[in-house]
């Protein structure tokens, strides 16, 4: 991350093996590229608190801190419940954030950085198996091959009902399979988000060839109207038209609007130790006091924000129960302490439109 600027962050596709862990990727979608391979959290550490579901992972952004050995390798990864009816207006409780960190001497990764071969060997066989449907971590296998793991029996039995049920005969007799789909369905919709890299780099400065501020704010509008930005699924046209009328009265959107009209693109904002760019001043209940970290006690401070255009490229669709937001502000450990389990939970606050 440069410092001393704000960085963004849009997205490319890429083969799926340039995202692998050895690369230590910025990424969305797809299944986590973890950090730490061994001391992974529990199941039940990434689970909605609304629905008790597994999380499905969302985002992860590599921001190591320079100035710390311990932090020469840093990620912080992001998980969302799929469930809509979970989803609440300036609500968190259906996100979990962790944070991981590594030393450049560990017990995983070459000391050296990794050459982009697709054919070199990192085998993973010798840590934790990661549930076959959604990658986190998985105790429970297949009782019957015992090859194919899994986080919960809501996902066993998704993956089973989606294929392992055929491929498990060819499993018991040691035949290769397929490696398991990255796009397991449940009710016709994708479990996983689609997979694209996270590339970031400096904010551009402000000048003459940016997008012209109103014309940012009808795109906006257009995504509020399709129900594709900052929970807006029920409300009704009219009380929207009233909303879009007042919402030029808003200069905090005013000023958010004009700060993203210079990369309409942009998926995420990074500003570690910054200010979140607020995208409205009319929401009430999101801007919550930010709690201490609960392993050193330290402060936490502001890293980054998702922004609401990723709902645009991660396939969740438009309907009433689909997932949304405004932004997603992560704070962290100013201190990026090393106290407490390889990855450690931090604060996020959700932040919409609609009151």
């Amino acid at each position: 991350m440069t410092e001393n600027t704000i960085d963004i962050g849009v997205l490319e596709e890429k083969p799926n093996w340039l995202l692998h862990p050895r690369f230590f990727p910025s990424k969305v979608g797809g299944k986590p590229a973890w950090l730490d391979l061994k001391n992974l959290c529990a199941p039940a550490d990434i689970t909605c608190k609304k629905c008790n579901d597994p999380l499905i992972f969302l985002c992860q952004v590599y921001a190591p801190y320079e100035e710390k050995d311990d932090c020469f390798h840093r990620t912080v990864f992001i998980f969302v419940c799929r469930n809509g009816s979970c989803c609440r207006p300036n609500c968190a409780d259906n996100f979990v954030v962790l944070r991981c960190q590594l030393p450049r001497k560990n017990d995983f990764y070459s000391f050296e950085p990794y050459k982009e071969d697709e054919h070199e060997s990192f085998c993973m066989e010798k840590w934790p198996k990661l549930c076959n449907v959604c990658g986190i971590r998985g105790p429970s296998h297949c009782s019957k091959c015992k090859k194919s793991y899994y986080c919960s029996r809501k996902h066993q039995i998704l993956d089973w009902q989606k294929g392992h049920k055929e491929n498990c005969v060819q499993l018991q007799a040691g035949d290769s399979v397929p490696l398991p789909n990255f796009t397991v369905t449940e009710a016709g919709k994708s479990i996983l988000f689609k997979e694209w890299e996270l590339v970031v780099d400096a904010e551009d400065e402000e000048d003459s060839n940016a997008v012209d501020e109103n014309q940012e704010m009808e795109k906006l509008r257009k995504m509020m109207n399709e129900k594709r930005a900052g929970t807006l699924s029920n409300i009704s046209e009219s009380e929207l038209e009233q909303y879009t009328r007042d919402m030029p009265e808003d200069k905090v959107f005013n000023k958010f609007s004009k700060r993203i009209s210079r990369h309409p693109e942009q998926v995420l904002r990074y500003d570690r130790g910054g200010t979140p760019l607020w995208i409205t001043s009319n929401t009430k209940g999101a801007l919550t006091h930010i709690p201490n970290c609960q392993y050193c006690n330290g402060e936490r401070q502001f890293e980054f924000q998702v922004m609401p255009q990723l709902l645009n490229f991660i396939n969740v669709g438009i309907d009433f129960n689909s997932i949304d937001w405004g932004i997603l502000a992560v704070y962290c450990c100013k201190n990026s302490c090393n106290e407490g389990p390889s990855y450690k939970e931090e604060c996020i606050i959700k932040q919409d439109l609609c009151q």
